[in-house]
């Protein structure tokens, strides 16, 4: 995860959305995909001007879609340089008051970069997996993040450029909690992984791009191993679409698949300038 300001992106069209494409074979009749509650987990350094439009193309789609902002501004022990999992625990707690208010035993996700990590240690560590049904992961670092590597072995995780984001009055380790829970061959990843990177009884969909940059390499955000899961590469869908980290989730190419993945239990990309 590279720092990266991502106000730019609420300028973004949210525009466009949904369509089918042809189910993959399963052993038995797969169950009828009712659409359900969807909980958005927003990326690092998000703020609900960049975020919100994400679930504002969801509803206009007609989904009941709900912000969870990885970083509470006004709480900056929720810093994502940080903790990781703390902000885990507290997506525990916004899902359990999204599925009170709406009266379902499920949901399903949506996850954006480093929220893609703090929503997979939910699932897996904070009872996320027994009341999520699917979750599409946009460049959520499923092997984890070789910059935070590099960054532990550096002695600079945190880097001095991320200060203002963290609490003041306290002394800051390093490497933070955050880099380590992140950190591509570290051992919280490991765990997070074992002993398999999908968990069973969810179904997951793995949105990249060849043009990544910040969740870069794009293949450490796809998926391998058992489990149900369906690993998406922009550039084989849409190869004329420009899809950047920063922009992802407001790229409408990347919403069509998206929500189309969300209503029907299928992803399929309606490209902005041509594809299959």
């Amino acid at each position: 995860m590279k720092l990266v300001s991502r106000i730019a992106a609420a300028a973004i069209s949210t525009g466009l959305i949904a369509s089918t494409l042809a189910a993959t074979a399963t052993a038995e009749p797969a169950p009828k995909w009712n659409k359900l509650p969807v909980v958005y987990v927003s990326g690092s350094n998000d703020l609900a001007i960049t975020a919100q439009p994400v679930v504002d193309a969801m509803r206009a789609a007609g989904l009941d879609a709900y912000l969870f902002n990885v970083w509470d501004p006004s709480n900056p022990y929720t810093s994502p340089y940080l903790t990781v999992k703390g902000n885990s625990k507290r997506l525990a707690t916004f899902v359990d008051g999204v599925r009170k208010r709406t009266g379902s035993k499920k949901v399903d996700l949506v996850s954006y970069s480093q929220g893609g990590i703090v929503e997979r240690y939910y699932l897996k560590d904070f009872g996320g997996a027994a009341v999520t049904r699917a979750t599409v992961i946009m460049s959520g670092m499923i092997k984890g993040s070789p910059f935070q590597t590099q960054a532990i072995k550096e002695g600079k995780c945190p880097p001095d450029s991320v200060k203002e984001f963290l609490p003041r009055g306290i002394k800051i380790p390093n490497p933070t909690p955050a880099c380590n829970e992140m950190a591509f061959g570290g051992k919280e990843i490991a765990a997070l992984n074992s002993p398999s990177e999908a968990l069973p009884g969810i179904t997951y969909f793995n949105i990249t791009s060849k043009q990544e940059t910040d969740a870069a390499p794009y293949d450490i955000n796809l998926m391998s191993g058992p489990g149900t899961y369906t690993n998406l590469v922009t550039q084989d869908y849409c190869p004329n679409d420009p899809v950047y980290h920063i922009t992802m989730p407001h790229t409408p190419s990347v919403q069509s698949a998206v929500i189309s993945a969300l209503k029907t239990g299928k992803a399929h990309f309606t490209c902005m300038f041509g594809g299959r």
